[in-house]
């Protein structure tokens, strides 16, 4: 009960497990979350499904990968994903159109113990779903602490070991927090690197509030774009190109190695000063891109403060905590070229 009080006083939030139930069938248990959330789900979590591309990487993180019957079609082809839970390949697809979609029919038949989904799933939706008995995990999304939140509870729902892994990721992300700020610390305001975040084409980017500007504020970036997208959704949306041209980022970050390519190549970009020195680069990937609402996001604001400040991370050595997160973590042993495609991605 500790545990959870301290991670209630830091995170505003509180998961509480109700005592056992059971009927005739089989003994069931409750999960709460955001104090008025509430699942019925059975004592062992055998089957899962998700409508979030990330979530995946949290439930692989939590030690059921491989409890995944409906997915979607990103994470089905990732390849690393592929590679380290190779059942997901023969998982559905959970998902139908947009973000908020979910192939409803295909779920019925699959009758998954839990769907994990984010609160853009329309409520009649959600509300059908429960009623066929298919416990509906609906979460916040879009900043860093929901994505440690979204853990923790994912972590009551599932049951097992995954509480306790869990709460593990939970201090080693705040130990990661600690370890940059403390080296932040040393840099003044005035030498903090701009940053432009090309977020899945050269053009779309985001401001604050969102998950990229956390990030970039933990790892000591300067986002150009901060201030650009107030009234849109996520703030985040097209960029005018004048307008990252004018801002004159020192680096570049992109979600995609092909945008690397295509911005270093573009006359369009030529002038800006992260293209005339060299500095743009694809973004980290692993389970999925290290940027996103993905578990691994622990590594992703130590990655750019690296990036951005070397002298003052030396002690930093990315192939190293790479290695240890994802065996810590994900139970896995990367090889030399698997650490090196993780941290600089060819494609």
């Amino acid at each position: 009960m500790r545990i959870r009080t301290l991670l209630a006083a830091l995170f505003g939030f509180c998961v509480v497990v109700a005592p056992a139930t059971a009927d005739q069938n089989a003994p069931r248990r409750d999960v709460v979350y955001y104090g008025d959330r509430h699942l019925s789900l059975p004592q062992t979590v055998t089957r899962v499904a998700t409508t979030w591309e990330a979530q995946n990487a949290v439930i692989a993180m939590l030690g059921y990968g491989d409890r995944i019957v409906a997915t979607t079609r990103i994470a089905r082809s990732m390849p690393v994903f592929r590679k380290f839970v190779p059942s997901i390949v023969n998982a559905s697809l959970a998902r139908t159109g947009g973000s908020a979609g979910v192939n409803v029919e295909e779920m019925l038949a699959l009758r998954p113990d839990v769907l994990f989904v984010t609160d853009m799933l329309p409520p009649a939706k959600r509300e059908q779903l429960s009623q066929a008995g298919i416990a509906v995990a609906a979460f916040r999304a879009n900043s860093i602490d929901a994505i440690i939140e979204r853990t923790l509870i994912t972590g009551e729902i599932l049951g097992g070991k995954a509480p306790d892994i869990a709460k593990r990721y939970a201090a080693y992300f705040e130990n990661n927090r600690r370890r940059v700020r403390e080296r932040l610390e040393k840099i003044p305001q005035a030498a903090r690197l701009k940053v432009y975040l090309a977020s899945g084409a050269p053009l779309s980017t985001s401001g604050r509030p969102s998950l990229n500007q956390d990030w970039m504020d933990l790892g000591g970036a300067i986002n150009v774009a901060e201030n650009w997208f107030h009234d849109r959704p996520n703030a985040s949306g097209t960029a005018l190109l004048e307008n990252v041209v004018a801002s004159d980022p020192d680096v570049i970050i992109t979600l995609r190695a092909s945008d690397v390519e295509a911005i270093r190549n573009s006359a369009q970009w030529s002038m800006i000063k992260a293209v005339r020195n060299g500095r743009v680069y694809a973004n980290p990937r692993g389970m999925f891109w290290w940027c996103r609402e993905t578990s691994e996001e622990a590594l992703q604001f130590l990655w750019v403060a690296k990036l951005l400040y070397p002298d003052v991370f030396a002690d930093i050595d990315m192939v190293v905590e790479t290695r240890a997160f994802y065996k810590d973590f994900y139970r896995i042993d990367l090889s030399d070229d698997e650490v090196k495609e993780f941290l600089s991605p060819s494609e």
